[in-house]
């Protein structure tokens, strides 16, 4: 049995601390309210409340709680804005190094391929990062801080498009006229795939790596949206015809973490991944 703290119980952190309870493993969690440590407790997991801001904000006793464990793992999403990733980017040290402080001995860390920006062709995990966006720049800061850290473990994993209940790409685009990149291959990943490749990592050891997380296959953009909208019943996205001259747009190669460690996607094909 492994003693497990994620922080952020929310759309990946929920049903993580639910799958790997299950396993046995004892797991806590934490919220940001206090309906929110109801509904988690409801459905058997432990929580406390904690507010970054970006100061860590929660009761000393349920903070050396939460802390008294082997393993933190951080689900929570980066900013999209300049100013929430800034005070993201502190949050997260903040965790950490209180986490270190409590002698947490290892942290596994939910980045995004966003880390890679909009590089043409094929990337895998020793690809430049070269982010455009705030977030992947605040993440890229992230990643290359919890790496240089002495006396504590990080393993990060570089999440594709997430996939799953409310989350499902045939909403994405659904009704959109005139749209450009239709030929850009579809990055996507399951979150029953990110469930079992963090639960996959719990049980290896530890390793300091990075993995990207993307389904095997990547089909093209004006193929899968409008096919998966029809699926859900809503009108299909229109794309614009394709400019020969145009970029070939970025694929996003995730079998690093099969060939290492014996990982098995259970959508390799984003068209299995389930519709509703």
């Amino acid at each position: 049995m492994k003693k497990i703290a994620i922080i952020g119980l929310g759309w990946l952190g929920m049903p993580l601390a639910l799958a790997l309870s299950q396993r046995g493993n004892e797991v806590q969690g934490s919220k940001t309210s206090d309906d929110g440590i109801l509904a988690a407790q409801r459905c058997g997991i432990s929580a406390v409340k904690l507010v970054m801001t970006p100061d860590i904000d929660c009761d000393a006793e349920e903070l050396a709680q939460l802390m008294s464990v082997e393993t933190l793992i951080i689900t929570l999403p980066a900013s999209r804005s300049s100013e929430g990733g800034e005070h993201y980017v502190h949050s997260v040290q903040n965790l950490v190094d209180t986490a270190i402080a409590y002698g947490v001995k290892r942290v596994i860390f939910t980045s995004s391929t966003s880390v890679y920006g909009e590089q043409e062709g094929e990337v895998v995990e020793a690809s430049p990062l070269l982010p455009v966006t705030p977030a992947g720049k605040r993440l890229v800061a992230l990643e290359q801080w919890l790496h240089q850290l002495p006396g504590i473990d990080v393993d990060i994993l570089r999440l594709s498009g997430l996939v799953g209940p409310d989350r499902h790409p045939g909403r994405f685009l659904a009704g959109r006229t005139g749209l450009k990149n239709g030929h850009h291959p579809v990055n996507l990943v399951h979150l029953d795939d990110v469930v079992d490749a963090i639960t996959l990592l719990l049980d290896t050891p530890v390793s300091g790596a990075t993995y990207n997380l993307s389904a095997t296959l990547h089909p093209r953009r004006d193929e899968f949206y409008p096919c998966v909208a029809k699926q859900l019943g809503l009108i299909p996205p229109t794309f614009e015809p394709i400019d020969t001259h145009a970029p070939s747009g970025k694929c996003v190669n995730g079998q690093a973490i099969c060939r290492t460690l014996g990982f098995q996607y259970r959508y390799a094909d984003p068209f299995t991944m389930p519709v509703g």
